[in-house]
């Protein structure tokens, strides 16, 4: 287990058995195969899983009811304001609405001061006025744009927000990888490899447990490897994924195979970047 003290850049909390905000959690997880993914998933439940050297977190809306991410995100604040354990959040929007409508919800979310950033994981596209006003929203309040983009998609998200030279960008799950074999893998990294040469971007090393069966070392080097040589230390930031990850296996599985490649080819300074620096620092958790 890592030495340093962790920032977990990327969880999901939830309470399916109150809230109505996710329809499509228990058809997915029942889909993978692992249905618990939908339980209530809290902060006493992220505790039991993680190592007690975590000690910040972002969490990210996953809601896909209609604008539940409004409602989300005032709940998030009010359980981080009753957690000694600093809390950064990462809202949404709903893409379809009007411009105007669009600002109006961000603004709305961002009433909570723990408010750093904003994804939309399904429906926004480049070159569209939603990408523009959100770009836009994000850019002058120097908030933080975290991407999903696809090996599909990499090319048009790097030329469009070429033009938001002052966005902080950090790409979601190493560019979502759309399988493993060689063909998804050369597409990949492909990908990954325009996106960190073309642009100032950070990158999650989170997402392998949407396609990689375990965490084992010999199935995540080849996706540890290309990545760290790929983005560097300074550029990546660690994140879990919980509870999605644990398709693949436990929290301490994945950062012992994580913390094997950190041991092999960071420094102490490196180190200390990957699993709390950086993600502090972007995500205002100092």
């Amino acid at each position: 287990m890592p030495a340093q003290p962790v920032v977990d850049a990327h969880v999901h909390l939830w309470d399916t058995n109150r809230h109505p905000w996710y329809p499509q959690l228990a058809e997915f997880a029942s889909h993978a195969g692992k249905p618990e993914i939908a339980d209530t998933f809290l902060l006493p439940d992220y505790d039991r899983a993680a190592p007690a050297t975590v000690t910040g977190l972002v969490h990210i809306s996953a809601t896909t009811a209609p604008h539940a991410y409004l409602d989300e995100t005032r709940w998030i604040d009010a359980l981080a304001a009753d957690t000694a354990r600093p809390i950064a959040i990462v809202g949404s929007v709903d893409p379809t609405l009007e411009p105007r409508a669009i600002v109006d919800h961000l603004d709305a979310q961002a009433e909570s001061q723990r408010l750093r950033g904003i994804r939309v994981f399904t429906g926004l596209h480049p070159n569209t006025p939603a990408a523009d006003t959100i770009a836009s929203w994000l850019q002058d309040r120097d908030a933080v744009f975290d991407l999903v983009a696809t090996p599909a998609t990499m090319l048009d998200w790097i030329d469009f927000l070429a033009g938001y030279p002052n966005l902080r960008v950090v790409l979601e799950h190493l560019g979502l990888p759309g399988g493993t074999d060689q063909p998804a893998r050369t597409a990949w990294q492909n990908a990954l490899s325009l996106a960190a040469k073309e642009t100032g971007w950070q990158c999650k090393l989170s997402g392998l447990g949407m396609i990689c069966p375990d965490f084992t070392w010999p199935t995540l080097e080849y996706w540890l490897e290309t990545s760290i040589a790929l983005w560097g230390w300074q550029r990546l930031l660690f994140a879990s994924n919980m509870p999605i990850d644990t398709m693949a296996g436990s929290y301490r599985d994945l950062l012992a195979a994580v913390d094997r490649a950190v041991a092999a080819d960071a420094t102490d300074e490196e180190a200390d970047l990957f699993y709390h620096g950086t993600a502090a620092t972007t995500y205002g958790l100092r």
